[in-house]
């Protein structure tokens, strides 16, 4: 009898290890595989939101989708999705210390926050509100001096006479009008400057001027008690005197600023503007928007369409007596979950890197600031859009205390140059149409265009001081004065109630009512005041035409007017005439705010106008 073999067990042991190596194979392929891969699809990367100031909101978008792009790993092979949303550094300052409300600014709530200067944080905490970063001091991505900016043919005037001038010297300069230095054609001396509640580079020249004036009256620095000095004051107001009008955002007013050059008009929009650095540099490329595109083409002499310098650049002005300078912080915001943290601090790695590093140099700005707050030297691309010397000297203004910042932005509310305004609203029977017929059942979607209106107008009204002076007209099938010019502390209630009873009927006499509006704020013109209309339309004039549009554009033409007032137009709603608001505003030399496309924002669209003021 043959004997057993042991064949078949060890068979078996053979093919139990082919298939086990088969396996073991089959895994490695698969990690290789998985190695070589996208760690994640997008939509499972961590998403990380991103506010960010306006002057560079084009340039960190660029770079958010370089950085999405690049499939970059953090935090155990983690990715994460960048999403940058530009919003002016005071206003999202506002929304942070008040819980950020994505339905009022229009934003999602984020998760960093790259204001212009770390000078908001420390506004945020005067209000007794906690801070807003997880650490005590966030780190600077670049850094930018507030300069004062002027048309190079005033610019060669007044240094002709001031050399190297400071902001007491402007004070000097700016009380006379141009004929008194041999340019009758520039008219009076007018100064563009933004709001310190919603502006930095406004936040930046109110503290500029307090410390300037302080140093002149007192011979020291600037306090909380010299910020009340009537001395101090009284030098302050003399530099608001000379405001042509306030902005809320500087780059928006860079861009007006550049769209008037390319009018070629003989007199310049403004005799000087207060500023970033950046912004100036900006302009004087010709890539005002800072559109990373346009701006790539400026550093290529080979490129097709190279941007086209203005006609009257800007020279820049350091002033002697002391300038602000913006760090640019990178401010993760409390709240945030330790995942978002870590793709926060690989994010600003990577803005850190030499070829963001070189990006942010192309748009006009310095390297981040040093340990003591003090910025780089000017790069090659300020030396050479600028002529700013490679060995510069700035005297830079100490970051004061949240206190002391807090007494500068009320000082200005004292000190600043009122405001003369006339509301001119349409209350033709189509503002009883739905703002937004295209969500039906929603609560918004029952709204209409009047019923948002007022609350709207209510609002941006109490933007305006006691001393500041205003008017309400009506307008549909002819116009109404519903309220006189009156000091706004006497007539707050009644503004109110007239606001609140208002009923739309009739058609829009648009051109009639403009010509009216404008011919009576002229005849009464206050010159130690900023004179303006707010107009708001949703409609195009009735009966169209078009002889009746061209004589009314005609007669409130800024240049072709000895006495001129801003006509600042919002179009509302789908039905809105925006080409000729537009051009309403543009022939005043004023700025048209589209509340068309977007009708529910109407309460920022009425503030963002009456900023101006």
């Amino acid at each position: 009898m043959a004997q057993p073999t042991q064949a078949g067990p060890r068979k078996a042991l053979l093919a139990i290890s082919m298939v086990l190596g088969l396996l073991v194979l089959v895994v490695a392929v698969v990690t290789v595989r998985k190695l070589a891969e996208p760690p994640e699809p997008q939509g499972a990367c961590v998403p990380l939101e991103v506010s960010v100031s306006t002057e560079k909101d084009e340039i960190l978008a660029e770079m958010a989708d370089r950085y999405n792009a690049a499939g970059r790993l953090f935090a155990d092979d983690r990715c994460a999705t960048v999403t940058a949303h530009g919003l002016t550094s005071g206003t999202s300052a506002a929304a942070l210390a008040q819980g950020w409300d994505a339905a009022g600014t229009g934003m999602p709530a984020p998760q960093v926050w790259l204001p212009s200067t770390s000078l908001w944080e420390r506004k945020i905490s005067s209000g007794g509100k906690p801070s807003v970063a997880l650490k005590p001091d966030s780190p600077s991505l670049m850094s930018s001096p507030v300069v004062l900016a002027m048309p190079k043919p005033m610019a060669d005037v007044l240094l002709a006479q001031y050399p190297r001038p400071g902001w007491n010297d402007l004070i000097q300069f700016s009380k006379k009008p141009w004929k008194d230095y041999g340019h009758p054609e520039w008219g009076q001396f007018v100064l563009g400057r933004d709001n310190p509640l919603l502006s930095s580079s406004g936040l930046g020249a109110s503290l500029a001027t307090y410390h300037a004036a302080a140093l002149a009256v007192t011979g020291r620095e600037l306090t909380e008690q010299s910020v009340e000095d009537p001395a101090v004051e009284a030098v302050v107001h003399g530099v608001e005197s000379s405001v042509g009008s306030y902005g809320d955002d500087a780059a928006l007013y860079a861009e007006k600023l550049f769209e008037e050059d390319q009018k070629k008009e003989p007199v310049p929009y403004i005799s000087a503007i207060v500023l970033q650095e950046q912004l100036v540099h900006l302009y004087n490329v010709g890539v005002p928007n800072a559109d990373p595109a346009r701006l790539a083409k400026v550093a290529d002499p080979d490129a097709q369409d190279r941007p086209t310098p203005p006609n009257r650049p800007l020279t820049t002005i350091y002033p002697k007596d002391g300038t602000v300078v913006f760090d640019h912080p990178f401010i993760v915001l409390a709240g945030t979950s330790g995942l978002q943290r870590a793709a926060a601090e690989d994010f600003r790695a990577f803005l850190g890197e030499p070829d963001q590093l070189a990006r942010f140099a192309g748009a006009g700005f310095r390297l981040p600031v040093d340990a003591d707050g003090n910025p780089a030297p000017p790069t090659e691309q300020l030396r050479r859009s600028l002529g700013v010397p490679g060995d510069q000297a700035l005297t830079r203004i100490e970051t004061p205390s949240p206190a002391l910042l807090d007494k500068v932005v009320t000082g200005w509310q004292k000190t600043r140059r009122t405001a003369r305004v006339l509301v001119v609203l349409d209350v033709s029977g189509s503002m009883n149409d739905l703002a937004v017929p295209d969500r039906p059942g929603s609560p918004e979607g029952k709204l209409t265009k009047l019923e948002l209106l007022k609350p709207a107008v209510t609002k941006a009204l109490d933007l305006l001081g006691d001393n500041d002076q205003v008017g309400l007209w009506t307008f549909s099938t002819g116009y109404r004065e519903v309220l006189p010019m009156s000091r706004v502390g006497d007539v707050r209630p009644q503004l109110g109630q007239a606001i609140a009873g208002l009923t739309a009927v009739g058609n829009t006499d648009l051109y009639n009512t403009v010509n009216a509006a404008q011919a009576q704020m002229a005849q009464s013109i206050n010159p130690d005041s900023i004179n303006a209309i707010v107009l708001l339309s949703d409609g195009a004039n009735h009966p169209a035409n078009p002889q009746a549009r061209a004589d009314m554009l005609g007669r409130v033409n800024a240049e072709l007017n000895e006495t001129s007032v801003r006509i600042y137009t919002i179009p509302y709603g789908a039905d809105a005439d925006r080409t000729t608001m537009v051009d309403i505003a543009d022939a005043t030399r004023a700025v048209s705010y589209d509340a068309q496309q977007q009708p529910l924002e109407i309460d920022k669209v009425f503030a963002s106008a009456f900023s101006n003021l």
